[in-house]
């Protein structure tokens, strides 16, 4: 099934159209999508899935074509050429405990979908803050239906091998393999420890919060979603 979803994957990527950087800019532009669109893209869906995807699309499937980081950062291949199946398990009542138990029950193990630099907490706090970024950005998201980026801006925005927006995912699956970046602007950050360091994760953790980043994300999965 793997396999299926990755040559789908790789032939929407052959047959993509060509990629015009001067056209793609322009087209990008009109659809109100910010100049630093694969940073602010990637950020919102490295860790992305299907169950994340079904948020602003029900019909969502692993045939997406959204890079992510791979979960087993083992791999040779770090990033994924789509968002994959992750559901939470049903044992307690809750969601927000039902994904605790996930992420606790993956301590340790090379498919845990961040490396071994991150503490059970900081492992829990960046489940929960992607969780809330794509709520806020399915905030916007309606705003964005209404007046929908041409289809030759979608065109463009999903080539991202060519973009940007895969390489920053990239990025983000390089830098898992060495510590816990919360943005991708390369600054270190403290342990999450206490509340002084909890006060720079929260900062951080808000960084993409901003409406033009939401914009860029919610323009992005509605190009990828749009025909499912």
């Amino acid at each position: 099934m793997q396999a299926l979803v990755i040559l789908t994957s790789l032939v929407l990527c052959v047959t993509a159209a060509p990629y015009d950087v001067k056209v793609c800019k322009e087209m990008i532009g009109k659809a109100g999508v910010s100049e630093r669109f694969n940073e602010t893209v990637a950020h919102a869906i490295h860790s992305l899935t299907v169950q994340g995807l079904k948020m602003f699309n029900p019909r969502a499937t692993v045939n997406n074509g959204v890079p992510t980081v791979n979960h087993n950062l083992k791999s040779k291949d770090t990033v994924l050429p789509y968002a994959p199946e992750d559901p939470l398990g049903n044992d307690f009542a809750t969601q927000p405990m039902n994904a605790i138990d996930k992420i606790l029950s993956t301590l340790g193990q090379a498919d845990d979908g961040l490396g071994p630099n991150w503490s059970p907490i900081e492992r829990v706090a960046h489940n929960f803050h992607m969780n809330d970024l794509w709520s806020r950005v399915l905030h916007v998201f309606p705003d964005v239906q209404i007046n929908p980026p041409s289809p030759s801006a979608c065109d463009c925005l999903i080539n991202t091998s060519a973009n940007g927006i895969r390489a920053a995912v990239q990025w983000v699956a390089d830098h898992y393999a060495t510590g816990t970046p919360i943005t991708l602007l390369n600054r270190p950050i403290p342990k999450l420890t206490d509340a002084a360091s909890w006060a720079v994760w929260k900062d951080r953790l808000l960084h993409y919060y901003d409406v033009s980043s939401l914009v860029d994300a919610a323009t992005y999965i509605y190009c990828v979603t749009k025909d499912m």
